[in-house]
């Protein structure tokens, strides 16, 4: 898993002499140190994110919100600016204005808003689990060999008494450690103890 974050970063390490970093923490390009690439809360206390980099979605961004800002000024101030800006209208209606547009403005989604949003059904980047859970589909999606949801993941306590005779635990010991409260069994008619 370690091995599998790190590379996943691979981008953020061959970097590193890039100038989009080396200042403080929240003050370089992609690290909410841009007015132009964080996320702004709206009105109804949702939030909707900006990376607006390139010049042409920059120029959507300022048509979209009707106000102009320097990209050579002070970032503080033009930070506040859209601040203040996005802080007038929700977030649906954010979404709405700069729907089809090329502004890079989008909504950010709560975890049940993100399994409805169009552009995810219409991916079917969310499925359904045996237990009727969405839960995000196996990616990449291959033709000939498109991946499968897992099995559910277990419940807590699951294999608890499984685990315990495996590492030698007897009958006697796991209805102790349970009784004490120790160790805790799911509500599986099969359990065994």
């Amino acid at each position: 898993m370690v091995e599998g974050s790190a590379y996943v970063g691979s981008w953020l390490w061959m970097s590193r002499d890039l100038p989009i970093w080396g200042k403080e923490r929240g003050k370089n390009l992609l690290d909410t140190g841009a007015h132009n690439y964080d996320t702004y809360e709206t009105k109804d206390g949702k939030y909707v994110a900006v990376g607006a980099l390139e010049p042409q979605f920059y120029s959507k961004l300022i048509e979209g919100v009707g106000q102009d800002f320097s990209m050579d000024g002070d970032e503080d101030e033009a930070k506040k600016k859209l601040t203040s800006i996005f802080a007038t209208k929700t977030r649906d209606e954010w979404t709405a204005l700069f729907e089809g547009t090329d502004s890079c403005v989008t909504p950010v989604l709560d975890i049940d808003e993100a399994v409805i949003h169009p552009h995810n059904r219409a991916r079917e980047t969310f499925i359904r689990n045996s237990k009727d859970n969405f839960e995000p589909r196996p990616a990449p999606l291959l033709t000939r060999t498109p991946g499968k949801a897992a099995s559910d993941s277990p419940t807590l306590g699951q294999h608890t008494e499984e685990i315990l005779r495996e590492l030698g635990y007897k009958r006697v010991e796991i209805t102790q450690l349970q009784t004490e409260g120790v160790i805790e069994f799911d509500d599986v008619p099969n359990g065994k103890l």
